[in-house]
């Protein structure tokens, strides 16, 4: 690839999840990529009821598309020189998802990129990674949303800022925040049995065959690798546990987790109803209902990979999705 696009110029990316809306705008610099002009989220669950039928539905619809429009005009009054908008596993699975698109271009006049999940995951892993100096070696990208969880494995070196690492391994597992807390989840505090049941349903689906390998072979180094997390559930975490009120990424970018910290937060939400949830400053108040089902697969996670920490990072497929737009020749 080739670093031929301006110094100063804006890149922004849209990255319409299963449950949240994501937007990143950064500035390119004579080093490559710099300063972030807006990182912003927003929580629409667009794969709300998705678990039983993957048609998404229409109020979900209406506001994922106003999201999108309203995000889409904030990155053109900073000049965005390219606006990506990308989909991921709601609509990688919609039967409409060409309705969605078609009300996205209505009202933005831009099209909606479904990409794959092989794509997903190179490019979760570019943002999580790309310009990073804050470790090298072998690395698993855990990117938990709502509607699955990408793992992606890479080794990352000293290199130009303009050579991505490639990861090498990556598998994407039916578990995500949204779909799970759908189909366990009726109550708040949480019932014990239905998150017995939500926790073994995870752990079924890390039995998998595809799973395993990726394990032995992430565990196959005399080292094992650093687990790094990206997902509103890991920088949610961190934002509970730091009390980051008002959430910056740059209190996020970095912070190391314990497996008995996960746990704290399992046990503590886990007791709480959904107002005494709404009052926790650092928690989003569309995130207070399905916390519960991230934090598991990332205790579960934790597990399968014998670790005891995870390094959490801000940036994940959005920033991935820029780093490859201002590589691209112009």
């Amino acid at each position: 690839m080739e670093e031929s696009r301006t110094v100063g110029e804006v890149f922004g990316a849209i990255d319409i999840g299963t449950g949240s809306v994501l937007c990143l705008a950064v500035e390119k610099t004579a080093m490559g990529l710099g300063r972030e002009l807006l990182n912003e989220s927003i929580i629409t669950g667009l794969g709300a009821g998705t678990a039983s039928d993957p048609a998404v539905r229409q109020e979900s619809m209406e506001r994922t598309v106003a999201a999108v429009a309203s995000y889409v005009e904030k990155l053109r009054e900073l000049g965005a020189a390219r606006v990506s908008i990308v989909g991921t596993s709601a609509l990688r699975k919609a039967p409409n998802r060409g309705q969605f698109a078609a009300a996205v271009r209505r009202q933005t006049g831009l099209e909606v990129e479904v990409i794959s999940g092989e794509e997903e995951a190179r490019l979760t892993f570019w943002g999580a990674t790309y310009g990073v100096l804050l470790f090298t070696g072998r690395v698993v990208v855990m990117d938990v949303g709502g509607g699955s969880t990408e793992l992606v494995l890479g080794s990352v070196g000293s290199r130009e800022a303009s050579k991505p690492a490639q990861p090498e391994l990556a598998v994407s597992v039916p578990i995500g925040a949204l779909v799970l807390t759908d189909r366990f989840i009726t109550c708040y505090p949480t019932d014990c049995a239905e998150t017995e049941q939500l926790r073994a349903a995870i752990r079924d689906e890390l039995r998998g065959t595809e799973v395993k390998k990726f394990v032995e072979r992430a565990k196959s180094s005399p080292l094992n690798p650093l687990l790094v997390a990206v997902g509103g559930s890991a920088t949610t975490l961190v934002a509970m546990e730091h009390n980051v009120v008002p959430y910056a990424p740059e209190r996020v970018q970095g912070v190391r987790v314990t497996q008995d910290v996960i746990l704290k937060h399992i046990d503590k939400l886990g007791k709480m109803s959904l107002a005494q949830r709404h009052r926790i400053p650092s928690l989003p108040r569309g995130r207070a209902p399905v916390i519960d089902a991230g934090l598991l697969i990332l205790h579960e996670l934790l597990a399968l990979f014998g670790a005891s920490t995870m390094m959490v990072s801000d940036r994940g497929l959005r920033y991935g999705v820029i780093v490859r737009d201002s590589l691209r020749p112009a």
